[in-house]
């Protein structure tokens, strides 16, 4: 579906010109709630009752259903509204609910977006009267979240929190789009989990898997390229094994070795000092800052490395 930029949206584009582009997390605005209510139904199609003289008139769209049968396992809950039809109940519900279970929901209607985006012959499309393709939903859902000015996004089939939308487009999603290929699942995942841990204020975990990441992708690209390398070796260790192997090219000279500094003592410091050892007994809080630096420069680093490997 088109997006119209109307006059409303231009006349507040104009009156919010020259302001930093600050996003916020806590509330999931009304119509953003609506507009991705309308995105879900003609990604996914609608929520049963086809009544079109061939089958029985009250029968459920089964991919409504396998997200909400998935939430309610997740959260150990029997039900979570009133209506005749899985996805009725489920839209129902994000109408009202908070911020995190209406994130959670967002997350397993991506999965479904994806799902019935990959319908090989078409038939449960045509069935439940899909309109909108599945990468155009996602990205129209992304688009809805920028406008809104709510700081998260989905990539991956995961929601992700961003602070900076420049950072985000060209750092955070390459990094991921490029350990989507073969040989970096584990990064990958760890990435993605990383982001998990931010999204819901978890910034220690998340600070510890970013460098997990960073060290899961040089690990994979040794093992592609066959360079041996101790399997419990540490960040400064990996990254003389790279030097070694000449993953950087030399004629980078000073800037080189600055950047090396940098992968030996950037992110690894900070997950030495604020994340992976024991905090004793006053619990350490580390700050949201701390936490998006973290994820930023892991995947700065990340999309450097697998770049240069090429």
């Amino acid at each position: 579906m088109r997006v119209f930029e109307l006059f409303s949206k231009r006349l507040k584009d104009k009156e919010k010109s020259g302001q930093d582009d600050i996003y916020q997390y806590d509330v999931i605005p009304a119509n953003l709630r609506v507009q991705v209510k309308q995105i879900a139904i003609d990604a996914i199609g609608r929520v049963g009752s086809l009544g079109d003289g061939f089958r029985t008139a009250d029968q459920d769209n089964n991919l409504w259903f396998q997200i909400e049968k998935t939430y309610l396992r997740e959260k150990g809950l029997e039900g979570i509204a009133k209506e005749d039809f899985a996805g009725s109940r489920v839209l129902a519900f994000m109408r009202d609910c908070s911020t995190l279970d209406w994130l959670d929901f967002l997350e397993l209607i991506a999965f479904g977006i994806g799902l019935m985006a990959n319908d090989e012959h078409g038939y449960e499309r045509q069935k439940w009267q899909v309109s909108l393709a599945g990468q155009n939903a996602i990205d129209e859902i992304n688009y809805r979240f920028r406008e809104a000015g709510v700081g998260y996004q989905i990539e991956s089939e995961q929601v992700i929190r961003i602070d900076s939308q420049y950072v985000h487009a060209e750092v955070v999603r390459p990094a991921l789009s490029l350990l989507s290929e073969q040989g970096f699942d584990g990064p990958h995942q760890e990435f993605l989990t990383a982001h998990q841990h931010y999204r819901v204020g978890e910034n220690r975990q998340a600070v510890a898997m970013a460098a997990n990441a960073v060290e899961s992708t040089l690990k994979g690209i040794f093992d592609q390229k066959g360079w041996a390398y101790q399997k419990g070796s540490r960040i400064s260790d990996l990254v003389k094994v790279a030097r070694s192997n000449n993953l950087w090219p030399d004629y980078l000279d000073a800037s080189f070795d600055q950047l090396a500094a940098t992968l030996q003592s950037g992110l690894p410091k900070i997950r030495d000092n604020d994340a992976s050892h024991g905090q004793g007994a006053k619990p350490k809080k580390v700050p949201d800052y701390i936490a998006a630096y973290a994820l930023h420069l892991a995947a700065s680093k990340i999309v450097f490395i697998v770049e240069a490997a090429k």
